[in-house]
């Protein structure tokens, strides 16, 4: 960066170390604030602000123009560049920027489109016929597409305004730019904090000011974190009584009593409660001594506008962790499917058998209906007779799983002969074994039986560990159990949905049937009195034209009923798939008023995979967002378009990718992971277990879905991923 000459350095001096960054004083006495994102262009420099600027360093700092309420603030960052200067030099006015929300307001958001350069995208530039509030529909770090409206560079103020939605029909709208974000990458590692696990604490709010409440607790819950809301010092010790937080975020300006007197309540009835007081300049210096006396006893202090980064580094940096939740699942990065269940039951079976040493572990399922053992998993080298399977209806494998008999033999004696009679044909060399029954909620009984060719002795220790392994993969086993279901169930739904759609387009085509078949009818009554080659060429015409809404016809039913049928492996046409969804989505994207692109490669992409798991995944994602869409757009003028491609990966396996774009409301940053849980939907009628069967289908599919991108009031776009041996495709 080019180093350039400042004309209004201020001599400033550091008086405190907040959790904010510096807090300040000008020669003449007035007070400030230096963020800590201004300190420093390097991250290595911001890593040690503490240290590079104890209380009583003295320099220079710039002031940084004021926003509409806010605090006197400084930054040391711009007195080393600026660059706004560049920015303005190199700015083309019809430029799109994919800019990142900074900050929301009742009044507009705050959207930097470059390193250090943010605009206000104001209410009155949000097209009437989009519905919500500011806060609502856009919150900190998500993605927006916007321009310049108009720029005062004596003020160094920009007015954005929302670019032109990008033309999903396969021509991109005039100007848009592939450009990097420079504010994105700039707060990129706020996102990896997130994702690697930010401790999570119960957060009492107590704030009177409706939007600063929302602003904090949105941004609290995409951290993670646990959150209560009241909006006086009264209700927050009735809240009190009964509840205990781990931190207590208060604003000092309440009515009634004061947040400094509340504050003083909690530190002394309360003292494993955190308090954190928020208020602005004017405010802390007309309470400077109660402020004082509150730190003095451990008492925080915010400056607002309290902003996202605040809460990340007093979260990060808390004197108290163990007083923090253990988090029992942290967010999975971006571009990782979630676990799959069967696989963990797999890996609970090895790490008994390593904890335990011996040499065959083995997961049976017992049908109650059909009186019928099976093996589910099974880990071990140990010598089994498979003949012999039908006969542990009569052994302890029944006993363990249909009467949640458990037992524990290091050695099977004379006396155990006969009941162990049928599992000793099944496993010849056994000497010792455990028995130990799984509980899960569905119908079928399971039992964990380890068995060893060697006489064991099994402690205390023993039984517990295999008590909560049992507990273990019976919560596994439930996990499949309702994915499962809920494929099922999810899938029916669809076919409900489609089915409405599917009636009105054989409609559609019986109609012409109809009519041709009448047409016919006179054509060969003619024939009968003109025997002419013209005649004969016009009921050949009407055959043809009947074949062929015939077929059409039986295509349809055909396709319709692909997502009812049961799954098998086959060799694929991934295009064919994509059209056949079209084809069962028309009128339901007609009645929606929603185009549907899809422009085939020039190249067959051929997959070995199960056809029922891609349609319904694909049908998914593509009825999500004409849903989502047709709530955005009632206007009409919504878009989707499917891409196929082929990725190389290794020298044996390459990845066939299907983007599915849209020009729907785009999705939250925070929320691209979220959607993809059971229950959680975006829409107030959403069942929240579309897009979740789907996931759980792609991981059925050896594959992978997620978001790949998104832009507030923009569109998004979903991936699907799943492996094809390139040979196939050449």
């Amino acid at each position: 960066m080019m180093k350039k000459k400042q004309d209004n350095l201020l001599k400033v001096r550091v008086n405190r170390h907040l959790m904010q960054g510096l807090s300040i004083a000008l020669d003449g006495g007035e007070q400030g604030l230096i963020r800590i994102r201004e300190i420093s262009w390097k991250p290595e420099d911001i890593a040690t602000w503490r240290e590079d600027y104890p209380i009583g360093w003295e320099g220079f700092a710039v002031p940084v123009p004021l926003k509409k309420g806010e605090a006197r603030e400084f930054s040391l960052r711009l007195v080393d560049y600026d660059p706004w200067d560049d920015f303005i030099e190199e700015i083309n006015k019809d430029q799109i920027f994919e800019g990142i929300v900074t900050g929301v307001h009742e009044y507009g958001a705050f959207i930097e489109i470059d390193e250090g350069i943010t605009g206000l995208l104001r209410k009155s530039y949000i097209p009437a016929a989009i519905q919500g509030t500011i806060p609502d529909l856009f919150w900190y770090n998500d993605k927006v597409f916007v321009k310049i409206h108009a720029i005062d560079h004596d003020k160094r103020q920009i007015e954005l305004g929302l670019a032109p939605v990008e033309n999903l029909s396969g021509e991109n709208s005039a100007g848009l730019m592939n450009q990097p974000t420079g504010g994105y990458e700039a707060r990129s590692n706020l996102e990896e904090i997130r994702r690697a696990g930010i401790p999570s604490y119960h957060v009492l709010v107590v704030e009177d000011e409706a939007s600063q409440s929302e602003a904090v607790c949105n941004w609290l819950h995409d951290l993670g974190q646990r959150v209560d809301v009241v909006t006086s010092a009264e209700d927050a010790l009735e809240y009190l009584a009964n509840n205990q937080p781990h931190v207590a975020l208060v604003d000092v300006g309440l009515p009634g009593m004061s947040g400094t007197k509340l504050a003083e309540h909690i530190l002394g009835k309360y003292p494993n409660i955190q308090v954190v007081n928020a208020t602005d300049w004017a405010r802390a210096s007309e309470e400077k001594k109660e402020l004082d006396k509150l730190s003095n006893r451990g008492g925080k202090l915010f400056y607002k506008p309290i902003a996202p980064e605040d809460l990340v580094n007093y979260l990060l940096n808390n004197h108290n962790p163990e007083t923090a939740i253990s988090q029992v699942e942290k967010t999975i990065p971006l571009d990782k499917p979630k676990v799959k269940y069967k696989k963990v039951v797999h890996k609970l079976l090895a790490m008994c058998r390593k904890k335990l040493g011996m040499e065959l572990v083995i997961l049976f399922s017992f049908d109650l209906a059909h009186r019928k053992v099976s093996i589910i998993d099974r880990l071990g080298d140990g010598l089994i007779d498979k003949n012999a399977m039908p006969q542990l209806i009569h052994s302890p494998v029944r006993d363990v799983a249909e009467d949640g008999e458990a037992f524990f033999l290091g050695e099977i004696g004379q006396r155990d002969l006969k009941r162990f009679q049928y599992l000793l044909e099944f496993s010849p060399l056994t000497k010792s074994c455990i028995g130990v029954p799984v509980s899960a909620q569905s119908g079928t009984k399971y039992a964990i039986l380890v068995m060893d060719s060697q006489v064991g002795q099994f402690s205390d220790e023993t039984k517990t560990y295999m008590e909560g392994l049992a507990l273990a993969i019976g919560a596994t086993l439930d996990q499949i159990d309702i994915r499962k279901h809920a494929a099922l169930v999810q899938r029916s739904a669809l076919v409900g949905n489609l089915a409405s759609g599917m009636i009105h387009e054989i409609n559609n085509l019986l109609a012409p049937l109809l009519q041709e078949s009448d047409n016919l009818r006179k054509s060969i009554a003619r024939v009968e009195k003109d025997q002419s080659a013209v005649a004969y060429e016009n009921v050949k015409k009407e055959v043809s034209n009947i074949e062929q809404d015939i077929r059409q016809i039986v295509s349809t039913v055909k396709i319709f009923g692909n997502i009812a049928k049961k799954s098998q492996v086959e060799l694929l046409r991934v295009d064919q798939i994509i059209k056949d969804t079209f084809i069962l989505l028309n009128q339901i994207s007609k009645r929606s008023r929603v185009d549907m692109y899809f422009y085939p490669p020039e190249k067959l992409v051929l997959v070995r995979n199960k056809a029922v798991l891609l349609e319904q995944i694909l049908l998914n994602v593509c009825l999500n967002a004409i849903q989502q869409i047709s709530e955005h757009r009632r206007e009409g003028n919504g878009a989707i378009r499917v891409d196929l491609e082929i990725q190389k990966g290794s020298d044996t396996l390459s990845i066939c990718r299907i983007l599915v774009r849209d020009n729907g409301p785009g999705i939250h940053a925070s929320l691209w992971e979220k959607i993809f849980e059971m229950g959680y939907s975006t829409r107030q009628d959403g069942s929240g277990i579309g897009l979740f069967v789907s996931r759980n289908l792609m991981e059925e599919a050896e594959g992978r879905i997620f978001v790949k991108d998104s832009h507030i009031l923009s569109g998004s776009i979903f991936a699907l991923e799943f492996p094809v041996e390139p040979e196939s495709n050449q």
